[in-house]
């Protein structure tokens, strides 16, 4: 047993000694341009190494740009430290929020079981029903907090139909299947409008930046959501024919029934969570009828940014009926439903972006790309959305975004002429890089390299 541990601890101590030695390595390699982007290709390679491998807790990784900056001054430091910050992060944080408290009163759990009772206990039905539910959602609603949503709610089903470990979830393709169409569909609605992940945050506001003004919801909505919704549909057909071990899982229909019967009528407090999340985006999606009327920094409130702070800080005043003594988002939910990793994944990837640009690795990179670029429409919309999609795969979404947004500004500023030519170019890049489905998304079924994972079921709330 002792040299078993051994041997785990000295792979794991390999694994982390792994991250700065391809720092080290990239530094020596000519073919990534000038010292300072080989640092910004080296901190990328560490990163991706440590979040593949999970040498070290993912919130330790997000921290390397800093670490490094306090060795060598690639960038002075604080400007690394203020690259964390990004002034549309409240959409993601403020929504992130106000789910929890979905989480918290039953919302979610409620929403998920009105949908899924209402398909077939047929395996294939019951993936492809997961996918499209959690695409939709990831519409509205960050990539992470849906998986944290619905995964335990999957993952309850699923011990209900029989798998009761996740070694007998693992073992099994209809069971698998079920979590890597959460994992999947968490994924794949994210530009759908700006609330959607990230990497539509990033992308909203270098666009704004670039045009010069505040572009409305209803005006990103209206051009994303018809190819959200086709991917979503091609991908759910894609899950429907996914092999598998077996027809249907027994029960899970009625495991549905069941647990919807349990939660009884909506309560007072899933009203008020879900009234504020749709009053919310409903003011974003109406800014175009009322903006001419509320102009001025009295009005600045009514804008989707501050919404999404307010709501969160009135719900943390607003009492519950049922449970005496609490609100309907407390620092109580907060920390135990809200998924912290946002807290320092999300600001990490649009830090690693801006670090890429700065250092000039993000212009190398762009440099690879462009022989493809300008020969004609079809083969450039093919270079950006595959050199989208492979960064995309090795790092997380908002980092790409980042990276790839600018790069299609200034290479197709423009375009056939056009004053704005990059916009155009802005969407196709925008949307190849959230439409791409990742291994690496969600922590299953990739087996731990430091030994079994937990049979343990996480609650509603924890990610799994």
């Amino acid at each position: 047993m002792e040299s078993h541990d051994s041997a785990i601890s000295l792979k794991r101590w390999l694994y982390i000694a792994g991250g700065p030695a391809l720092l080290g390595l990239t530094l020596l390699m000519p073919c990534f341009g000038e010292m300072n982007a080989r640092f910004g290709f080296g901190i990328l390679f560490w990163m991706i190494w440590w979040w593949v491998t999970t040498a070290v807790d993912i919130k330790l990784t997000c921290l390397v740009p800093i670490f490094v900056a306090c060795i060598y001054a690639y960038m002075p430091l604080n400007k690394v430290l203020e690259a964390y910050v990004h002034k549309e992060a409240v959409l993601i944080f403020g929504s992130t929020a106000i789910t929890a408290a979905w989480i918290r009163w039953g919302f979610a759990r409620r929403l998920a079981l009105n949908f899924l009772m209402r398909i077939s206990s047929n395996v294939r039905a019951q993936t492809a029903g997961w996918f499209f539910l959690c695409g939709i959602v990831s519409f509205v609603v960050g990539n992470t907090t849906v998986a944290a949503m619905f995964a335990p709610v999957a993952v309850a089903a699923l011990m209900y139909g029989g798998f009761s470990t996740n070694e007998q979830r693992w073992n099994s393709k209809a069971a698998s299947n079920i979590l890597i169409a959460v994992a999947w569909g968490s994924a794949v609605g994210g530009m759908a409008t700006p609330l959607g992940g990230g990497q539509s945050v990033v992308t909203y506001g270098l666009l704004n930046k670039y045009i010069g003004y505040n572009i409305y919801f209803i005006d990103w909505t209206l051009r994303m959501v018809p190819i959200s919704i086709l991917v979503i549909l091609g991908v759910s057909v894609m899950m429907y024919f996914m092999k598998t071990d077996q027809d249907s899982f027994g029960g899970t229909k009625e495991f549905y029934r069941q647990e919807l019967a349990k939660l009884g009528p909506m309560t007072y407090e899933e009203k008020i969570a879900c009234g504020g999340f749709a009053l919310a985006i409903l003011l974003a999606i109406l800014q175009p009828l009322y903006a001419p009327y509320t102009k001025g920094p009295a009005w600045t409130w009514l804008r989707p940014t501050p919404l999404f702070c307010i709501i969160p800080l009135v719900l943390l005043f607003w009492p519950s009926r049922t449970a005496p003594g609490e609100t309907i988002l407390s620092p109580k939910i907060l920390s135990k439903y809200f998924p912290v990793t946002i807290l320092f994944m999300w600001p990490a990837s649009v830090a690693l972006s801006k670090i890429l640009s700065a250092t000039g690795a993000g212009a190398v990179f762009g440099q690879w790309i462009l022989p493809f670029v300008g020969v004609n429409d079809t083969l450039s919309i093919v270079a950006w959305s595959i050199a989208g999609n492979a960064l995309s795969q090795v790092t997380s979404d908002t980092a790409a975004a980042g990276v790839m947004v600018p790069l299609a500004i200034e290479a197709m500023h423009n375009w056939h002429g056009l004053e704005f030519g990059a916009v155009a170019w802005v969407w196709v890049t925008g949307a190849s890089i959230s439409c791409v489905i990742h291994r690496h998304r969600f922590n299953f079924p990739i087996p731990f390299p430091y030994g079994k994972r937990s049979s343990t079921t996480p609650s509603v709330g924890q990610s799994v």
